[in-house]
Formats: structure tokens, sequence, C-alpha cells
């Protein structure tokens, strides 16, 4: 009941009183071994997290509620907080990898699903980690080859770096480049990324 009661709040825009509802509903079933439903009620909690603004939170409570649900062995409800994941942070607030990864898991939890609207949700996922993973498409108003291809560029070698923990030499490795190659693209075209190489350090000789 504090769940339906929740969700509706939810709906309405209500986001704080639906959190208090759904909060207590959650502590109320830390403690019991319905581990299915504190699933749901974790994704739920997550979504209002989201609502509010408050986006750590919200992924840190889909990520619990994802593995509270496979390890109980609900797949339904571990593919569901899948995709309320990807609704909520696949457009931003995941990395491209992530979403990328999310929806491969939820695409597997959902292989032999017979819902219409659960398989509705997983193709509209997928276009949102398609636009996240391809960006704009061809003949769209903004599109610009050269930008496309620069920012397909910046996602593959910031995939590079988390890899690899940020080591240039071992990225550039990974990307079949040399380091000096590798240093001189991030200091040229994507200055961004600059942050997420580890310091270079002096050698002795």
């Amino acid at each position: 009941m504090d769940e339906t009661r929740a969700r509706v709040l939810l709906a309405e825009g209500r986001y704080k009183e639906a959190m208090q509802i759904i909060g207590e509903a959650v502590n109320t079933l830390e403690g019991g071994g319905e581990q299915g439903l504190l699933a749901n009620a974790l994704t739920l909690k997550a979504t209002v997290h989201a609502r509010l603004g408050e986006h750590e939170l919200s992924i840190r409570n889909f990520q619990r509620a994802i593995n509270i649900a496979e390890n109980a062995g609900s797949v339904d409800s571990a593919a569901l907080a899948v995709l309320a994941m990807i609704e909520e942070h696949g457009k931003e607030g995941l990395s491209e990898v992530e979403a990328y990864h999310a929806y491969r898991r939820a695409d597997r939890l959902l292989a032999k699903t017979e819902d219409v609207e659960d398989f509705a949700r997983l193709r509209a996922c997928a276009r949102i980690v398609m636009r996240r993973l391809f960006g704009a498409q061809v003949g769209e108003q903004d599109f610009y080859l050269h930008d496309a291809v620069q920012a397909y560029e910046g996602r593959l070698i910031e995939q590079a770096l988390k890899e690899e923990r940020g080591l240039l030499t071992r990225a550039a490795k990974r990307l079949g480049l040399t380091h000096q190659s590798l240093g001189s693209i991030l200091k040229g075209r994507h200055k961004k990324l600059l942050p997420k190489r580890t310091p270079p350090t002096s050698r002795k000789r």
C-alpha cells in the first residue's frame, strides 16, 4: 500500500512526500525476508531521488536494487530496476560505457519476456543508449561530420583511460597509438579529458 501511495505521489510530482513514504517502506522491508519487495521499493526510492536531483543517491539505490533482486532470483524486478536506471540517468547521469552495459544487462534479463510494456521500455532504453553512443544522427539540423567523429574519438579515449586507470601509456597501447600521439591528441582536441589521466612522473635515467 505504501509503495502504491508513493507511486501516485511520484506521478503527481509530489516528490518529497513520495520520498517520506517509500523511505519508511524500505526501512520496514530491510528487516524482513521479502527481498523481491525490497528491490521494488528501492527502485522506486531511486527514481524519487532522481526526480529530486539527488543523482548519486539515485544510482546507488538502483544498483543495490538490481543486485538484491538478482541475488534473490527475481529476474523481473532486476530488469525493471535496470530499465528505470537507464530511463532516469541514461541521457547523462551514466557514462556511455555504463549506459551500454546497463542496457546489455536489461536485454539479458528480459530475454524471455512476453510483456509488451517491458519490451516497449527496453526499446526506448535502446534509443537512449544509441543516442548517447552516437550523438546526433545524419540529416539532423545540428549534425556535422567533423564534430561527430571527434566526439566518438573522445568517448573511445575516455573509455581507454578509465579501463587503464588513467595510465596514458597503457591507454595509448589499447588504442593502437604511441604515448606521445595520445598525449598530443589530449592536449589538442580533448583537453576536458586531461584530468582523467594519471599525472606524469619524472623518470630517472
